[in-house]
């Protein structure tokens, strides 16, 4: 028993096989390919008269302006989704809201129901015998010794 819930808590590893892991090294490789061959066909385009810091800087720029793209391109999409997000849980979540505050009220008029009918008769018997007990104790005491 105890082996089959050390089993069943033991962390999941995701797992990669060989393809998975070559497609993967590819990619990479592909990327790094494609990086170098931009960046050479853009030191290619500079002019003669520049200097390679100045062709570098140039193509620096270039990225930068691309990565600011692309990053503005993310954010935008991120923030529509949000949007949606939010519009979504609020077309639920305001129903679910008056669903809550209708049993609520319910539940505070079964309490007062309960607290009416049920406790207070019962406080009330429980009074009157309190009382009833008060007045035979002080009828049956004894009179107490004066000086």
């Amino acid at each position: 028993m105890q082996n089959a819930i050390e089993s069943s808590t033991a962390k999941v590893e995701p797992t990669f096989n060989n393809r998975t892991k070559l497609y993967m090294i590819l990619a990479i490789v592909g990327a790094i390919i494609v990086f170098a061959l931009i960046v050479f066909g853009l030191y290619q385009l500079g002019d003669g008269d520049e200097s390679p810091l100045e062709r570098l800087r140039d193509i620096s720029i270039i990225f930068m302006v691309l990565l600011m793209t692309v990053t503005v391109v993310l954010l935008a999409g991120i923030t529509a989704a949000l949007v949606y997000l939010i519009l979504q849980v609020k077309d639920r979540i305001i129903p679910m809201l008056e669903e809550t505050t209708t049993t609520v009220r319910r539940m505070r008029g079964t309490a007062e129901f309960v607290s009416d009918e049920a406790i207070k008769p019962i406080v009330t018997i429980a009074s009157k015998f309190a009382s009833a007990k008060a007045m035979a104790k002080t009828f049956a005491a004894r009179p107490s010794k004066r000086k």
